[in-house]
Formats: C-alpha cells, structure tokens, sequence
C-alpha cells in the first residue's frame, strides 16, 4: 500500500514540476525556465526536482510531449469520420480557437517560444510534433480533394501549413493583445480566407 502511496507522489510531483515549467514559460519565457526557477514555483529544492527529472530538457521534452497530445486530441475529436472534409477543417478551426481561449492560447505560445529558444536542442522535438500535426491536416485536405470539395491543384502540404500559420499567429496575436477580440468574432473570416484558397468552385 505504500509503494502505491508512494507512486502517486511522485506522479503528482511530476506533473506539478512540468506545469511549473509551463507557467514559467507563458508568464516570462523559455529563458525564464531554470532549475531553481522550477523549485521556488513548486515549492521545493532543487534536488527534489532532480529526484523526478534528470535535466531542465527532460521537463521540456515531456511538456511538449503533453502539448502534442493536446494539439492531436483537438484534431482527432474534431474529425467525425465519414463527414465531408470541408466540414472536419471547419470543426477543426473551431474546435482550435476555443481551445485556444480556454486555456489562454497556452500551447501555441510554448511552441513558439521552444521553436525560438535552442538553448538546449528542443527544435527537433517541436519539428516532430508539428510534423504530425501537418500529416493528420494533409490527410484531411487529401479526403477533401477525393470527395471534391478541396481543389484538385492544392498542394496539401502547403495548404495544411498555411492552416496551422492561420491557427498559430492569431492565437500568439491574441496573447500579446491580451486576450482580446474574442477569437470567436474572427473565426467566420478566418474561414472564409482559408477556404477561398483551398476550396473547389461549387
């Protein structure tokens, strides 16, 4: 019974210590994100930190690993299987701009901030998370382009990056603009303007 105490614990500490971690980075960037910066937010030593984490990178590399997961699970709830593709991109959008005023545009910040930082070679990482992200997109507008509705000339994997650009600079914008206009009220034209890039003529 007290191994599983004990297990528990040390589950908690650990994801005390990763959203630490991404408080720092939201509140006062990457460069921000120490050891000693980690434990003072916690409340506790460095060397309890150490106990759970070998290095700073190991926490960084587990939360992009738990912003992947985020970013994914918004795609994967969004799709319904079977629905045409232009309404999947559509919930998408939509499923991604709530997300983004739910929790304060957080992830999107982080991916910036660990794209800009190589301090400690977090790029690779990031790159592969992001890579997924623009696959399960691609996999999206070619379902578009079979049905008809996504023009047969879009390149998929330009058309999946612009999306992501579309999604990542108006949450980062919102940010830095404090939380204002609600992404809502832009979510009809930012559809629009994708749309008319991508979309077949009816």
């Amino acid at each position: 019974m007290a191994i599983r105490i004990d297990r528990q614990s040390t589950s908690v500490r650990r994801r005390q210590i990763i959203d630490a971690a991404r408080d720092l980075i939201t509140s006062e960037g990457m460069e921000s994100v120490t050891i000693d910066a980690i434990a003072e937010a916690v409340g506790v030593t460095e060397g309890a930190i150490y106990r759970h984490f070998q290095s700073k990178r190991e926490i960084l590399t587990l939360l992009i690993d738990d912003i992947e997961e985020s970013l994914m699970g918004t795609l994967r709830v969004a799709r319904v299987e079977d629905a045409p593709a232009k309404e999947n991109l559509e919930r998408i959008l939509e499923a991604h701009l709530s997300d983004v005023e739910g929790r304060g545009a957080v992830s999107f910040i982080i991916i910036s901030e660990a794209t800009g930082f190589d301090g400690i070679g977090l790029q690779s990482r990031v790159a592969l998370m992001l890579t997924h992200y623009l696959e399960f997109l691609q996999e999206v507008l070619e379902d578009g382009k079979l049905e008809g509705s996504i023009r047969p000339d879009v390149d998929v994997q330009a058309a999946a990056t612009a999306f992501l650009g579309l999604v990542q600079s108006t949450a980062t914008l919102w940010a830095l603009n404090s939380y204002l206009p609600r992404l809502a009220e832009r979510r009809a034209e930012m559809w629009r303007i994708f749309m008319g890039g991508v979309a077949a003529q009816a």
